[in-house]
């Protein structure tokens, strides 16, 4: 007679096969179909065997195929998995596309770089190899940003520093703490990076290093934290060195420096803030790249509508300039430096229009942007109409902040919230 455990034998179902991309990288697989999470979160073309094709897989079901080999292989960065603290399973990494021959990459073992225009457009026909941006002339002024609290204002120009209250710092503090954490859910983006720029079928390197590290950096296993950050300095050195010509190369540069600037400062290892002057003299060296190029699209000078790749590009920028300003404000006040206003920046349009960053697609955003230019007839609101200025208070300035607060998002509350409580409205 069969033994009870031959009979559970011959019940048990056959083993899943992992897809075929999980099983060349040796990396567990989610075994769902059509496309598994991983090749889902990459881009990439999810394809299984025959063998496997025949089995039915549930949608929802999480088993890990065996056949993917139980950890990463090469590299002692990726030899210890991390864990979610909720499921105590692997995470697997989100990985880049990077060539074997480029300069260092934290999983370069794991990547093929696709050269050419695929690399630029992305699953919804956006296609960044040309934008139409208008060359900044004040880009010189955010790169020496980090001087102003060291040398005296010109003649005539004397300055007030700005005074935050110490609960606005902590605002500021909690807020652009989380923004790394955004990076923990697949294709998930804090409020400075388009989700377009994660959208396509391959992200560009910078930020696909990005989300790997972050992973790294927070959910590193007791031990292995001088590790992780001795890989995180060679990728931001690597940001540093590196000259992308493009601006949608420059931009993703800048905003994987400044998470990982805002991480380190925000999530210190051994209770010690690993962010100092360099560090910051770089940030804003690369915001000065980013901004070069522009900040504007022609269009919206002529106030007509531009191209959805264009708005795309100068609206992350601007996001991304602006947490760099907050960012510094904070790591100024911490050294008892004053804080000056962002003069560079006036007459720059405020951030926060909800409908359009969170637009799906390129028709829906062409009708709200052509709302949006009949709403604001009478000019864009510029950021520095959220300063203290002889208008402030005015019913002409209110009804303009207001009417930009009706429709602002998330990060445009919160820059109007710091903005009010150091300058009044």
């Amino acid at each position: 007679m069969p033994t009870s455990e031959s009979n559970h034998s011959k019940l048990r179902p056959p083993r899943k096969k992992a897809c075929n991309s999980c099983t060349k990288s040796k990396v567990r697989c989610s075994l769902e179909k059509p496309t598994c999470s991983r090749c889902r979160s990459t881009g990439r073309v999810c394809e299984y065997s025959a063998s496997a094709l025949t089995r039915d897989t549930s949608p929802g079901e999480r088993a890990f195929s065996e056949d993917a080999g139980a950890g990463y292989p090469g590299s002692a960065v990726y030899s210890t998995p991390r864990f979610d603290s909720a499921s105590a399973m692997p995470i697997p990494l989100p990985y880049a596309d990077t060539p074997s021959s480029t300069a260092w990459s934290p999983s370069s073992q794991f990547h093929v770089w696709r050269s050419g225009a695929s690399s630029w457009t992305n699953r919804d026909g956006l296609d960044f190899k040309t934008v139409d941006l208008v060359p900044s002339a004040n880009a010189e002024d955010i790169r020496d940003r980090w001087l102003r609290p060291y040398i005296l204002p010109p003649l005539g120009r004397e300055e007030v520093p700005k005074v935050y209250h110490p609960f606005t710092l902590q605002y500021i503090s909690r807020v652009l703490s989380t923004y790394p954490r955004y990076m923990l859910k697949d294709r998930d983006v804090p409020p400075m990076i388009h989700r377009s720029q994660i959208g396509g079928k391959e992200l560009p390197r910078s930020l696909a290093n990005c989300y790997s590290l972050v992973r790294m950096w927070e959910q590193a296993v007791p031990g292995s934290e001088m590790m992780v950050m001795s890989t995180l300095e060679k990728e931001m050195e690597r940001l540093n060195e590196e000259r992308p010509k493009h601006d949608y190369e420059l931009l993703s540069a800048f905003q994987a420096y400044l998470l990982y600037t805002i991480m380190l400062y925000f999530s210190p290892r051994g209770g010690l803030s690993l962010v100092n002057d360099k560090m910051m003299i770089t940030l804003m060296e690369m915001a000065f790249r980013t901004a070069r190029n522009g900040i504007f699209c022609a269009a919206e000078l002529a106030h007509t509508r531009p191209t959805w790749e264009s708005w795309i590009v100068v609206a992350a920028k601007r996001r991304a300039i602006f947490t760099m300003y907050l960012f510094s404000s904070v790591y100024n006040a911490d050294r008892l430096l004053p804080n000056f206003v962002a003069d560079e920046m006036r007459g720059v349009y405020a951030p926060g229009n909800k409908a359009l960053w969170e637009a799906r697609d390129r028709e829906a955003w062409s009708r709200e942007y052509d709302r949006y230019l009949l709403r604001w007839e009478d000019g864009m609101l510029e950021i520095s109409e959220l300063w203290r200025s002889a208008e402030t208070g005015s019913a002409e300035r209110r009804e303009r902040i207001e009417r930009w607060v009706q429709s602002a998002d998330e990060f445009g509350m919160m820059l109007f919230g710091v903005c009010a409580h150091i300058h009044g409205c």
